[in-house]
């Protein structure tokens, strides 16, 4: 490969040579015009004197001539005695040294640093090459503001912020215990905290950002073992962390990027934890068909309306069977009843409402009647996590009562005087346990009045 161009000509021999030729040819054509000059300008003398300024122009354009042919042999004077070629592009000394431009036809990558797999960290969605135009802007990081209060940004994915204190974690758990307590004796409880994705995401994001935004978080894990030992003795809370950490980490899909709830895969995983817990035969995945609605923009979308999240739109999927078809859902609202929502494959306006592919509607109260012949009646008080895990409990429950405490704030004693449960399950988000109206909506139930 050539030498650096810049230094091609420092030692360039030929050239100096040729340059003292011309200082040679000078001189000469000098003393020849001193002799015509003392002799005087007769008619042989002008032939003479133009024959050699003819034969002087003649020299000279020879040594233009040679001078620039010396310049094309200087650069290539190493070189075997074959047409040169230009430099691969790819090459690094050519990358360094060349200051010509180059064929704009050739698309040249600046960091060689960039990897050739993408990588799982969101931020690993810019391109570093160089296309001949201005890079786009940094991913955005940071809050908005919205009728949801506020939502964190995070390279194209939602996430709530997640903070409790003894006095919030107090509230949620003593009213667990309360309506635990209107239970008959023998009831089967369980409690099982759901995990949001900003729990494992969370420790994924930089300092420097955390610094930046002012965005801190409590540990969901930390919270969950909290709650744990709060209602020990009471109930059994199903911890679900640790598989859901290390499905986040096999990159599972148990969020959603542009909705706050879970996804129907981290319901089923929910779901066997919880078969584990209670002694039930959890049925597999396998016996549901699968469903997919693609460009699903969820709820921290419809909130923001941000950009990013609109580039990075979610695939809902969700399971369906003949069991989960033959379903009978009684819908419970201001004093009516209505049976005209499934509980899987409802009807849906847009794609932006997926979830109501579940229950097609919210409600206070939901009544579901399933083909299991167990027996088994399940009381669910919880939040819209339980909507997902609705089409693998029925697998093992005859009759499951859903109460969705973000709409019911009446006494459960009527409710429980009617029916005999043989199980109870409280599940809620986390983000929710801790948080808003939805400890004053357990309270109400149990007709108690926590301490403030």
């Amino acid at each position: 490969m050539a030498e650096n161009k810049n230094d091609l000509f420092s030692e360039n021999e030929d050239l100096v040579s040729l340059n003292e030729e011309e200082v040679d040819l000078k001189d000469d054509l000098d003393e020849e015009e001193d002799d015509n000059n003392e002799g005087g300008l007769g008619g042989k003398n002008i032939f003479f004197l133009a024959l050699i300024l003819i034969l002087a122009v003649g020299v000279i354009a020879f040594m233009m001539i040679a001078m620039q042919k010396g310049d094309g042999d200087a650069s290539s004077e190493e070189a075997p005695s074959q047409p040169v070629s230009v430099p691969d592009v790819s090459e690094e000394s050519f990358l360094e040294n060349s200051t010509e431009e180059t064929n704009s036809d050739i698309e040249i990558s600046l960091d060689e640093s960039t990897p050739e797999e993408p990588s799982e960290d969101p931020s690993a969605d810019v391109s570093d090459e160089v296309s001949g135009e201005e890079p786009d802007e940094e991913p955005f990081h940071g809050w908005i503001i919205n009728n949801m209060g506020y939502t964190y940004l995070y390279y194209g994915v939602g996430v709530e912020q997640f903070n409790y204190s003894n006095k919030t974690l107090g509230k949620y758990t003593d009213s667990l215990a309360a309506i635990a307590d209107k239970l008959p004796a023998g009831t089967n409880l369980y409690c099982m905290p759901v995990p949001t994705r900003i729990g494992f995401l969370y420790s994924q994001i930089s300092n420097e950002i955390k610094n930046q935004d002012n965005f801190f978080n409590s540990s969901q894990e930390v919270f969950i073992d909290d709650v744990a030992s709060s209602l020990s003795g009471k109930m059994n809370v199903v911890d679900v962390f640790a598989p859901f950490s290390e499905g986040y980490e096999k990159g599972s899909g148990l969020y959603f990027n542009t909705d706050l709830n879970w996804t129907s895969d981290a319901a089923y995983l929910a779901y066997k934890e919880f078969c584990a817990a209670s002694g039930n035969a959890a049925i597999t995945i396998e016996a549901y068909e699968t469903q997919t609605l693609e460009g699903f923009l969820g709820s921290f979308y419809k909130a923001t309306f941000s950009e990013h999240l609109e580039n990075n739109a979610d695939i809902f999927r969700y399971y369906r069977n003949a069991d989960t078809d033959a379903c009978k859902v009684t819908v419970y609202r201001d004093g009516s009843s209505s049976k005209k929502y499934n509980l899987v494959n409802n009807d849906l306006y847009t794609t932006s409402a997926a979830y109501s592919i579940y229950l097609g509607t919210t409600a206070p109260y939901f009544k579901i009647e399933s083909p299991c012949t167990s027996g088994k009646k399940l009381l669910i008080i919880g939040d819209g996590s339980v909507a997902a895990m609705l089409p693998y409990l029925i697998a093992n429950y005859t009759e499951i009562h859903y109460i969705d405490a973000a709409y019911y704030d009446e006494d459960l004693s009527t409710l429980l005087s009617e029916n005999q449960f043989t199980d109870a399950l409280f599940m809620t988000y986390a983000t929710n346990a801790v948080k808003g109206n939805y400890p004053a909506h357990l309270e109400a139930m149990a007709g108690v009045q926590v301490d403030e």
